[in-house]
């Protein structure tokens, strides 16, 4: 993939698609470092705003972890949780409040699927790392 500046699709969005594709496709992989800010905005001729605003946004996704003087890790992939509801139940995405993000380790921009059953707590989980099995 190529940046296309005249796109109606922002610099940013696209420079995070482009990574989000070399993790999904392996040539990034757990633990690899990804170029900085600095390096994205040479290599791509977007300015370092940009570049950051995509790591913000893997980050953000979970797919990089971030650490100052470190730089942008490729994250360790979660599994997919496969998860049964029962007839009857009621299962719904939505975005969590933030103690919801945390019980559910669910990412800030990652939804939550929500199950209710009758006579049972409603059970949270990241909507990017669950299978509902029948």
């Amino acid at each position: 993939m190529i940046i296309d500046p005249a796109s109606d699709w922002p610099l940013s969005a696209q420079l995070a698609q482009l990574l989000r594709g070399l993790i999904r496709s392996g040539q990034l992989t757990a633990g690899d470092r990804v170029p900085s800010e600095h390096e994205l905005a040479d290599q791509h001729s977007v300015s370092r705003d940009t570049a950051q605003r995509a790591l913000a946004l893997l980050a953000c996704e979970g797919l990089i972890t971030r650490r100052r003087g470190v730089g942008s890790i490729v994250a360790v992939a979660d599994r997919l949780t496969e998860v049964r509801a029962a007839p009857g139940a009621r299962i719904s995405a939505r975005l969590a409040t933030a103690a919801e993000r945390v019980a559910a380790r669910a990412g800030s921009c990652v939804p939550v699927l929500a199950i209710a059953e009758p006579g049972r707590p409603e059970r949270l989980y990241p909507a990017d790392r669950v299978v509902i099995a029948p």
